[in-house]
């Protein structure tokens, strides 16, 4: 609580470092009197150093003799002390007044400013009669001899309980202000991430406690009146009381809605002022305070919520304009989960035509597949998996994913689906379909700037014979796990993604496989949720896959999303396709 400064001040005159005692003022002096006008041109010369701001200030003057500690001062020095004025004028008696937290402190600022000399200000706090403390300031000049050693400090005191009163209300109304700017950065910033309507409103509870509001409930207009769509923190008999739903009697909320204006009650006694009835039923609640405030998005008004308070609470401008503009951010947010949900279930039901209906199967093979739809942006993208049975016994197994995530992506997906199945069932080999595939996906892209590119994973597998044909179009190698053995990639020399070369060839690789054998590809989505370097990526997908070949594959299909599922945000779709190997193997 102790601050000291040094400082150069002007001064005219005779200097007061000549060695001169200055003139003390008469003891009779009445409290509250500077009585600069009598002390010498000295002190007549430092008028200049503090200026009231309002009113008389109280001020006592004094000279502290450094080697003896003797204090000469005035009656007022002593009161300003809360010492009467036969008290020992001693250093020790001043230093009584001040609280023994302070003390090291204080009397480290007095020799500190000793040994500076010159001009000091020094201020420090002492106890008052009745509790609490007092705030005071000296000022003056530290007077040495001719070795410069200090002998003497001459000064003024001053009382500024007053200006110190001010000046940490002042600092408490700043701190308030950004403590709360700090939260609605939070609030707002927590509501932009929020996408769905059970997000946004967990957000805006955090947000609000931060505020002090312990509930909250939306109300939105009906047809038929008003009806509560969400709401935390209230009771049954709250929601009735101060807003009944079924009568669209809601008493803060209607004249909310009646005005477009907020309403803010600060207590139990202003509510039953204008409204008995529900202040009756609402004193039983956990609420003591509410605001009203009218709600509205682009569309209009929307209803209004009402943010309860546990205990009377006096809003102030400040607060105000902050819940009011808290409400405006919860309406936005609303209206944008509202338009994201109608996104999501057409993004859906345009997902669930595209991919292969119900459960893939083959005869031998046992097939596991997945779709997990991305979390962030729009969720729908041009992942896709499929399972092809052909009249000779053999299975093609493929998965894809177009670029980018729009409406656009997953027709073009939709597009790259049938067109695989059609040439697949004419009887073209893996690298053959890929080839005709790519020449039509270069056709499907006219506009330069809307052009997109896919990459696909085609797999023929013989069950009978135990033979694979595998054939990629830059997509990440299926992976092989082989009974008693651990999980690889196959080697796979693939060729360019769908879309960019119409002239591109697809090699493809042959090889047997045994039975028992489990084949596990997926698109890039699965391996860069993981984060970091896809090499890594890969590896931990690998590991993942090391009991693969006697695992329940619907099983491990789930463990190998769970990890994914977990992620907040996910910019990217995943499709996973599993297979097992079941049928004899022909020598």
């Amino acid at each position: 609580m102790t601050e000291v400064g040094f400082q150069s001040w002007p001064s005219g005159g005779k200097s007061i470092t000549d060695g001169t005692t200055p003139t003390l003022p008469s003891p009779a002096r009445p409290t509250g009197e500077t009585g600069t006008e009598d002390t010498g041109r000295d002190l007549q010369s430092s008028n200049s150093l503090f200026h009231p701001s309002a009113g008389p200030v109280q001020a006592g003057f004094f000279c502290w003799d450094v080697a003896t500690g003797e204090i000469n001062c005035d009656p007022s020095t002593f009161r300003l002390h809360g010492l009467p004025e036969g008290s020992p004028p001693h250093l020790d008696t001043f230093l009584s007044r001040i609280p023994e937290s302070d003390l090291p402190e204080f009397v480290g600022a007095l020799q500190s400013m000793a040994e500076a000399g010159g001009n000091y200000q020094i201020a420090y706090r002492i106890a008052a009669d009745g509790g609490g403390w007092r705030q005071l300031e000296a000022r003056g000049r530290v007077l040495a001899d001719a070795a410069g050693a200090p002998t003497r400090v001459v000064g003024v005191v001053m009382g500024t309980t007053a200006a110190y009163e001010r000046q940490e209300a002042e600092k408490r109304r700043l701190y308030e202000g950004a403590t709360r700017n700090r939260l609605m950065q939070q609030l707002t910033a927590a509501l932009a991430a929020a996408v769905t309507f059970r997000d946004i409103m967990a957000a805006t509870q955090v947000g609000l406690q931060e505020f002090g509001a312990s509930g909250l409930a939306v109300v939105a207009s009906q047809r038929d009146g008003l009806s509560v769509v969400a709401s935390y923190g209230c009771h049954d008999e709250e929601l009735a009381a101060v807003c009944d739903a079924d009568t669209g009697a809601c008493f803060p909320l209607q004249d909310a809605l009646a005005r477009q204006a907020p309403v803010f009650v600060a207590s139990v006694t202003d509510l039953a002022a204008a409204h008995p009835q529900p202040a009756q039923q609402a004193a039983g609640g956990s609420c003591r305070a509410w605001a009203a405030i009218p709600m509205a998005d682009s569309r209009g008004p929307i209803g209004a919520c009402l943010m309860g308070f546990p205990s009377p609470r006096e809003f102030g401008p400040e607060e105000r304009a902050l819940l009011v503009a808290v409400a405006g951010l919860l309406a936005q947010s609303l209206e944008r989960a509202g338009m994201y949900e109608s996104q999501h279930a057409l993004a859906t039901e345009l997902q669930r035509g595209m991919l292969h209906p119900g459960p893939l199967s083959a005869p031998g093979l046992t097939i596991a597949a997945r779709y997990q739809a991305a979390t962030s942006g729009m969720r729908i993208g041009g992942d896709w998996y499929d399972a092809i049975c052909l009249p000779d016994g053999a299975v093609a197994l493929v998965i894809g994913d177009v670029q980018g995530h729009s409406v656009h992506a997953a027709s073009l997906m939709g597009k790259l689906r049938t067109v695989i199945h059609a040439y697949t069932c004419e009887g073209h080999g893996p690298a053959a379909v890929l080839a005709r595939t790519n020449r039509l996906m270069v056709e499907f892209n006219p506009d330069p700037d809307r052009a997109m590119f896919a990459t696909c994973c085609y797999l023929l597998i013989r069950p009978a014979e135990g033979t694979l044909e595998a054939c990629t179009a830059g997509h990440p190698a299926p992976a092989l796990i082989a009974p008693g053995e651990p999980p690889r990639l196959l080697d796979i020399a693939g060729g360019l993604p769908l879309g960019v070369d119409p002239q591109a060839q697809y090699p493809t690789e042959r090889m047997l496989i045994r039975p028992g054998s489990v084949l596990a590809v997926t698109t890039d989505g699965l391996l860069e949720a993981a984060g970091g370097d896809i090499g890594v990526a890969i590896e931990a997908f690998l590991a993942e896959l090391a009991g693969a070949a006697t695992a329940d594959l619907e099983v491990l299909a789930d463990e190998l999303l769970a990890g994914v599922q977990r992620a907040r945000r996910r910019s990217d779709d995943i499709a996973l396709l599993l297979a097992r190997l079941t049928g004899p193997t022909v020598r």
